[in-house]
């Protein structure tokens, strides 16, 4: 199954040690949503904006593990979602997004593992720095 992965889980280093079967594929777009932080990572409905982020191949034990770790179905919610890559091809993913909205700045240690996977997939910084400044 297709995984979008737009924050911790960008780090293939950290990814790896979660799911150590998971394979990245490629950079991905999620039309129509924007970054934002609750403490940790999020996504939200934005006209004109878009998330760019790491489409994976994972498993079904992989899955579980993920549900387990992201806090799933309490913490965050799983939502398919159409991404689109660089040549214009279309995948249909799960994503996980959070129940509860509420702004909040992320940890520093956690920050510094989400640029650690925009390094990982060539991801521009600017998105991910404005969602830190809720712009």
């Amino acid at each position: 199954m297709l995984y979008f992965a737009y924050a911790s889980n960008l780090s293939k280093k950290y990814m790896a040690g979660r799911c150590p079967h998971a394979v990245p594929l490629k950079k991905v777009r999620l039309k129509d949503h924007k970054l934002t932080f609750n403490e940790l990572a999020d996504i939200i409905p934005f006209k004109g904006e878009d998330v760019i982020g790491g489409l994976y191949l994972i498993s079904k034990q992989d899955l579980e593990k993920l549900d387990a770790l992201e806090g799933h179905p309490d913490l965050y919610e799983r939502i398919m979602v159409e991404l689109e890559d660089e040549e214009g091809n279309l995948y249909e993913a799960f994503v996980y997004s959070m129940v509860d909205k509420k702004e909040q700045a992320p940890p520093e240690s956690y920050y510094k593992i989400l640029i650690e996977g925009y390094k990982d997939w060539e991801i521009d910084m600017e998105r991910l720095e404005r969602a830190r400044r809720f712009e």
